[in-house]
């Protein structure tokens, strides 16, 4: 732990640090400037970029998810040890009144929801029959010839937002009866990159 401020700041944000490099800062600032804007319309701006730097115990060396605990102000940052869990299967789940437009750091609903997933690895969540989100991830599905992925995830996510600038997303809404018509899923987030966690649709279970 490397800042800290007991506080009951509700928002987090999870930043990958390999070997003292902080990647995507520019998508994690819009998005902590997004959520405050909403939340703390009258609070000065919040530099992600100064507060890190200001920090003299960054770990130069090996893999780490920096979690940025916020509100008004910043609360905590954290570097924890990062080791990518194995995910080669996932339990469609329905939450049709699931909302987590903001990254919160607490997420019950989503602990509960997590443990109908066996006999599976993880659980992807369904609003209305149409796919979202992993308790983790975003997703996107391969048709072939093109990665989709589903226009109103739980989450918008740093590199979700990053493929779709750079066009190697199409967002389109995906209904379960469809998963049948790809090939193959992907999971990606802050800390998981585009094609570190692949395996086929025969593995999503109703």
């Amino acid at each position: 732990m490397s800042l800290s401020k007991k506080s009951t700041s509700p928002f987090l944000e999870t930043i990958k640090l390999e070997d003292g490099y902080f990647f995507a800062l520019s998508y994690h600032q819009k998005r902590i400037d997004r959520t405050r804007s909403r939340f703390y319309r009258d609070a000065s701006f919040l530099s992600l970029p100064q507060a890190l730097m200001r920090l003299d115990n960054i770990p130069k060396k090996g893999l780490y998810r920096v979690r940025v605990i916020y509100g008004e102000t910043i609360s905590e940052i954290e570097f924890v040890p990062y080791e990518m869990r194995a995910v080669n299967s996932l339990k469609l789940v329905e939450a049709a009144t699931l909302d987590y437009h903001y990254k919160y750091e607490k997420r019950p609903v989503i602990n509960t929801l997590f443990q109908q997933k066996r006999p599976c690895d993880d659980i992807l969540i369904t609003r209305n029959g149409f796919l979202t989100d992993t308790s983790i991830a975003n997703i996107a599905l391969f048709d072939g010839e093109h990665w989709y992925t589903p226009k109103e995830p739980l989450l918008e996510g740093t590199k979700r937002a990053a493929l779709l600038h750079h066009g190697l997303l199409i967002p389109r809404e995906i209904h379960r009866d469809q998963v049948a018509q790809f090939s193959k899923i992907r999971l990606f987030n802050a800390m998981i990159d585009f094609g570190e966690i692949e395996f086929s649709t025969k593995n999503i279970l109703g």
